[in-house]
């Protein structure tokens, strides 16, 4: 149900012709807040200001697809299409190039339906459309495509939250790992470059350093494309897919270091062991199987002490049993 207020319900009563935009309001992790509309013109609202796209503008154009709404646990989804040229920005990057940087990751989209008789009269309110968090993001050449879910999406998160496995349960960057992105950044300038690998002789980190990373390309033919980085050695950056072309020398770019999540590499490469969530000395599983009548144990695992006679034992001093490692 939908909750409006009694002067809208009394304009849509009186009036015939009415107009009608959507308003975008995008809240980034960072708590940042932008607003933007389709309107052709702002919309000042709530004490916000809801920016439109023009030609010739730095203000995105917002679009989106139809909105399912559903009853139930299912998650509801909306895509919305951020277009763009080469003069438009957000927060001083290209969409493209702030879509790739993470920009959207996590972010909240609230999409609202304004109703009225005259774009200048915002008295009457505004009716909810969807209010959800970006789960997927694309960027092409000029559009960045958000595939925007209802926050049911939140019941599909993985329990128990943390595995006893080896390796780190956080990833790389988020709010458990604790380390800032951007204090990792590195920006380079392309020496040379094939469709797969791009040269940069100023970067002189030890080889893997960037692996398992990812590489975000800030100008020349490739700029606002991301590409995760395979291996790294000497100054090159290998990438795990190719680009549309190669880039070209003086283009530029900013990389970022890869974790393979082990204590080692949190501990020598990030000094951040502190915020390490692996469990690297949990033993190794083992299965205990008793032996038939007066079959003798089997030394599977050495030398060892066992339980008096007729246990279980691991090693020569158990007793009628068969102990084995799987």
């Amino acid at each position: 149900m939908k909750t409006v207020s009694a002067g809208f319900k009394t304009m849509l009563a009186s009036n015939q012709a009415l107009m009608a935009c959507d308003l975008y309001t995008v809240t980034l992790l960072s708590g940042t807040v932008l607003y933007f509309t389709d309107a052709p013109t702002d919309i000042t609202i709530g004490g916000h200001t809801y920016l439109h796209a023009y030609e010739g503008g730095t203000v995105p154009g917002f679009g989106r697809g139809p909105i399912k709404l559903a009853i139930g646990l299912q998650v509801e989804s909306l895509q919305v299409d951020i277009h763009y040229d080469a003069t438009t920005l957000i927060q001083s990057k290209t969409p493209g190039a702030f879509a790739n940087a993470g920009g959207f990751d996590g972010a909240r989209i609230q999409v609202d339906k304004f109703i009225t008789t005259d774009f200048a009269v915002t008295t009457n309110g505004v009716v909810n459309l969807f209010t959800g968090v970006v789960s997927d993001v694309s960027a092409g050449s000029g559009k960045v495509t958000l595939n925007v879910s209802s926050d049911l999406v939140y019941l599909n998160a993985a329990f128990p939250r943390n595995y006893f496995l080896p390796q780190c349960n956080h990833a790389l960057f988020d709010a458990g790992c604790g380390l800032s992105k951007a204090s990792f950044a590195v920006s380079g300038t392309t020496t040379s470059g094939t469709a797969t690998t791009i040269t940069d002789t100023g970067l002189t980190q030890a080889s893997g350093y960037f692996a398992l990373g990812y590489v975000v390309i800030t100008s020349g033919a490739n700029a606002g494309l991301i590409r995760t980085v395979k291996g790294f050695a000497s100054g090159v950056l290998t990438l795990l897919y190719p680009l549309p072309g190669a880039c070209a020398a003086g283009d530029t770019f900013t990389v970022y270091p890869g974790c393979d999540k082990l204590q080692a590499t949190c501990s020598g490469k990030f000094a951040n062991l502190a915020h390490f969530r692996g469990f690297p000395y949990v033993p190794t599983p083992e299965v205990i199987e008793l032996g038939q009548g007066t079959t003798a144990p089997t030394d599977n695992s050495g030398g060892g002490a066992g339980i008096g006679h007729g246990g279980i034992g691991r090693g020569p001093g158990g007793q009628f049993g068969n102990f084995k490692l799987q």
